[in-house]
């Protein structure tokens, strides 16, 4: 029994050694995935979303995502968020000397749970966005519904340390319920994500449709913008809206990877 409890310990500790090492040797990679607004944007920002694959699971043909519960498990998704931030402001440093009057997208960048509660992460994010001169609006930091509640005196503390540098914030899984609503009055994000069940069937009666738009303007009303995804390739859209208030923004399934110059391009991003 000894044994192979010392087996088990060796077997996660390598696994840990792994998966520290991919962040230091190119063994994760960054992809985008467009955001995109239901009405003509003009020259609003592009917006983005910026998603994490291991290397590991393209070669393997795992789903993606696989390995985030043994980042979870052995407490490295802090080190992950900081490779992320690190990583996405370096790609954005050389494609501005690249292209000079690139407009530089706003990107949306999940947060981790131990992340919020790391002290010293935000000082780590301003520093990065000082030394790349990123302008404001840059850098959208998300976080699931449940953790901002569960982490909502954290979430304020971090809000205070990164708004003034410009950085937005993010919670997902809205369902736009009347103490959903109360609940934002206090964690005042910049955006929401709807459920997938407020926009499911938008496109199937008008009474859904109407249901999504009363809580797209509500929300717009409060000063936050709302996002729902795309997973059926339908095109969300509503059919009475109140000129004041901008469309819903909507996830394109289309993910490209953000390379350095020169740099191979992965077989799977689009």
């Amino acid at each position: 029994m000894t044994l192979l409890m010392d087996d088990e310990s060796t077997i996660q500790k390598n696994i840990a050694d792994k998966l520290v090492a991919a962040l230091k040797t190119g063994g994760f990679v960054l992809y985008a995935q467009r955001i995109l607004r239901l009405a003509a944007a003009g020259n609003e920002r592009p917006f983005q979303e910026i998603l994490v694959r291991f290397r590991e699971e393209e070669e393997k043909l795992l789903p993606p995502g696989t390995f985030f519960p043994m980042l979870q498990e052995y407490r490295l998704l802090p080190y992950v968020d900081r490779w992320v931030v690190s990583r996405l402001t370096s790609w954005i440093q050389e494609t501005r000397a690249q292209k000079p009057g690139w407009a530089v997208p706003a990107n949306g960048v999940n947060l981790s749970e131990d992340t919020l509660r790391e002290p010293k992460f935000a000082d780590f994010v301003a520093k990065n966005i000082q030394s790349a001169g990123l302008p404001e609006g840059t850098l959208s930091f998300e976080l699931g519904w449940d953790t901002a509640l569960l982490h909502s005196d954290q979430l304020k503390n971090i809000q205070a340390q990164l708004k003034p540098a410009g950085c937005r914030f993010t919670v997902a899984g809205f369902d736009g319920s009347d103490a959903s609503f109360n609940m934002l009055k206090a964690l005042k994000p910049d955006f929401v994500k709807f459920t997938y069940g407020i926009v499911k069937d938008i496109n199937r009666g008008l009474a859904a449709s109407e249901k999504a738009e009363s809580i797209n303007q509500k929300c717009h009303a409060m000063g936050i913008r709302a996002a729902a995804a795309d997973r059926s390739g339908f095109r969300a859209r509503t059919h009475h809206r109140s000129p004041a208030a901008p469309r819903l923004a909507l996830e394109s399934g289309k993910t490209r990877e953000l390379r350095r110059r020169g740099a191979p391009r992965s077989p799977s991003s689009a």
